[in-house]
């Protein structure tokens, strides 16, 4: 009676639902009690026309085994204790070699732990426990002579023993098999609550440097440029008494320096309005990019993008997408190019973009000038992810390389 159930895997590792495990196992719990009955059952109604004590004991012997399997198997709990494995094999198959002792009548009861080992113990217990039983079966029928076992007893006990290690290891290999499978499953799954994790963490902070890049923007351009109209209005009030010629000229430059901070504010208003990378692709978004800004400014924008780029993390992809926005739209106003080389090359270990455009070129120390606060973001952004950022110009055009550190 091979009863199939491996002890040492929990239930979530099997390769049937817990509730058909909880049904199978308490299948062979009921037909192992009803086999133990039945075997004391049987003993009595065999010898019915002359019971004596021993057929009284051998049907005792085999109610205490059928209980014994209750109480350590069947209500021990799951999984089976080591030590309640060893006191049911141990104590059971005493007390059926006791009972076979008293009469031979219930020597199958053999086949019965034959099979329950197969399903109960580990598999370096299965060998030596089987080949136990059934040296016990073949000394029981030979009415315990070790010379009066028949060379086809032993041919036929030998081959059942080698028949039944065999299908026992190739049902333990399929649920081996099984559990490994399991087991990268769950493996496969956790790891794909951790990238989700990881892709919300990464857009949370895109969001958060963006904002931050906003605020330092608004503060640098739009902070200070109050505080000199508050400066220049209080000297205009002062010298219109004393010097009205003087006092016009302010108000002149005053003017043009309101025209710059409006101009500041739209770009930041219009950076802010921009939307960011969102659910698009890089490669999408960046084309789109290139097509736009060439139709606005009359550009030719050759647009090249690896084939790798849409598997950049998100904070990567935001970064790259922001700098290229940043770039192009500098070109567009301050350039006067004709024409714009960008392209994303992506290598084992980093994202490289290079845009490149052939107008005016950059003035020395650009990001030092007063009004080029897209260019400091850009660096804040490159470098917050632990990347470069490389700003070169002359007369023949500026370009803009950045490398980002990929994983």
């Amino acid at each position: 009676m091979a009863e199939t159930r491996p002890t040492h895997l929990s239930n979530s590792e099997l390769p049937i639902s817990d509730q058909h495990f909880e049904l199978y196992g308490r299948f062979w719990d009921v037909a192992s009690l009803l086999i133990f009955s039945l075997a004391a059952v049987a003993v009595l109604i065999a010898n019915a026309n002359e019971l004596t004590w021993r057929e009284w004991t051998v049907a005792t012997l085999s109610i205490g085994q059928g209980l014994l399997y209750f109480f350590c198997i069947t209500r021990g709990g799951w999984p089976i204790s080591r030590r309640n494995l060893i006191l049911y094999f141990v104590g059971g198959v005493c007390m059926w070699g006791l009972a076979c002792w008293l009469d031979p009548f219930t020597w199958w009861l053999g086949f019965t732990y034959f099979g329950q080992m197969f399903g109960l113990l580990p598999l370096q217990a299965v060998i030596p426990g089987t080949a136990i039983v059934t040296f016990l079966i073949a000394l029981i029928t030979s009415d315990w002579n070790l010379r009066q076992i028949p060379l086809g007893a032993v041919i036929g006990f030998t081959f059942q023993w080698l028949t039944g290690i065999a299908l026992y290891l190739f049902i333990y290999n399929i649920i081996r098999t099984s559990r490994e499978r399991a087991k990268l499953i769950t493996k496969l799954e956790s790891a794909q609550k951790e990238l989700e994790i990881a892709h919300q963490r990464d857009t949370e902070l895109a969001t958060l440097q963006e904002r931050e890049r906003l605020a330092r923007d608004l503060h640098d351009s739009l902070g200070h440029a109050l505080v000199a109209l508050s400066v220049q209005l209080e000297a205009i009030q002062r010298l219109y008494k004393v010097d009205p010629e003087r006092a016009s000229a302010q108000v002149d430059e005053l003017k043009t320096l309101t025209r710059t901070s409006m101009d500041d504010l739209r770009r930041s208003l219009a950076g802010l309005r921009t939307p960011g990378l969102g659910e698009r692709r890089l490669s999408d978004a960046l084309q789109a990019l290139s097509v736009d800004a060439g139709q606005r400014a009359h550009l030719a924008i050759a647009c090249h993008i690896h084939d790798d780029a849409n598997q950049l993390s998100p904070a990567h992809a935001e970064t790259l997408w922001r700098v290229a926005q940043e770039a192009l739209a500098n070109i567009e106003r301050h350039a006067a190019a004709h024409s714009v080389q960008l392209q994303l090359n992506i290598t084992s270990n980093a994202a490289l973009l290079s845009i490149q455009d052939d107008g005016r070129g950059l003035p020395p120390d650009a990001e030092k000038q007063p009004g080029h606060y897209g260019l400091r973001g850009m660096r804040e952004r490159v470098e917050g992810l632990g990347g470069t950022l490389t700003l070169t110009g002359n007369s023949n055009g500026s370009r803009v390389d950045v490398k980002l550190p990929i994983l």
